[in-house]
């Protein structure tokens, strides 16, 4: 054997060594350098990028909160006695003492649940007892259906005020998705011959004869709620406290309470 040799079998164990030493550090290094630079990208995402999947934009008919989570919170200043209340529907006696605004879309879900879990007690407790006037304001956002049902709407307020709350309830019960393909004239009227005491053939002739007049109103009733902070449906002003999105009960309550109390 020659000294070459004997060196080549010195130094084999030595080069072994070596790569299986450096593998594991170099890629230690390596992962260090990818993570470094994952925080250095993401530190300078813009915020509304970084929080995208943890915040969702809600849309203008998804003001949540149901009736167990805490109230949304109040909206810029409004007030009732600005409110224009001529010639729009309502329930309740025309001399209540309190008047609640309650701005809403016919295809809106939080207004179907508004619909069937809190009026029902707010009716009970505060309409059937002569206190409070709930008066309905159009903020018909949603598509055509919703236009076609706000313009039924006050064809049936012109017809038959006094059956104007089951008309309303109904509509409601009848509600599916967003312009799904339920809520056109056709339907509309079908389902108001389902409610006795209403002309029919009145109504279907007003929703023709006074469509015009029955859109400007529409468009006042939006246009009023824009100003006093509304931007979603429901939107319900007591007093001087505008509760914007799906409200727990005794949140309302507290509301009517308070101006009661000071009358």
């Amino acid at each position: 054997m020659t000294d070459r040799d004997t060196d080549k079998e010195r130094s084999a164990p030595a080069e072994k060594l070596s790569a299986r030493d450096l593998l594991s550090p170099l890629a230690i290094i390596i992962a260090g350098l990818m993570i470094s630079g994952s925080i250095i990208w993401s530190s300078r995402l813009p915020p509304q990028v970084a929080a995208r999947e943890s915040i969702a934009p809600a849309s203008p008919s998804s003001t949540v909160a149901s009736p167990e989570e805490p109230a949304q919170p109040l909206g810029p200043p409004a007030d009732i006695a600005k409110v224009n209340l001529n010639g729009e529907p309502f329930i309740g006696d025309a001399d209540a003492p309190v008047v609640i605004a309650y701005w809403f879309d016919y295809q809106c879900p939080f207004c179907r649940e508004t619909e069937e879990t809190i009026l029902p007690e707010l009716i009970k407790d505060y309409v059937d007892t002569g206190k409070v006037r709930i008066v309905f304001k159009d903020f018909q956002f949603l598509g055509p259906d919703s236009q076609t049902a706000a313009i039924a709407a006050r064809a049936v307020w012109e017809t038959a005020p006094d059956k104007f709350r089951a008309w309303h309830k109904a509509m409601f019960d009848k509600q599916d998705d967003e312009n799904a393909g339920w809520g056109n004239k056709d339907d509309i009227i079908a389902l108001t011959k389902t409610i006795p005491g209403i002309d029919v053939a009145k109504v279907e002739e007003l929703m023709t004869s006074r469509a015009a007049d029955y859109d400007k109103a529409i468009q006042a009733d939006a246009a009023e709620g824009n100003g006093m902070g509304v931007e979603g449906t429901p939107s319900i002003l007591i007093g001087k406290q505008m509760r914007v999105g799906l409200q727990p009960y005794r949140v309302l309550k507290a509301a009517i309470d308070e101006v009661l109390s000071t009358m």
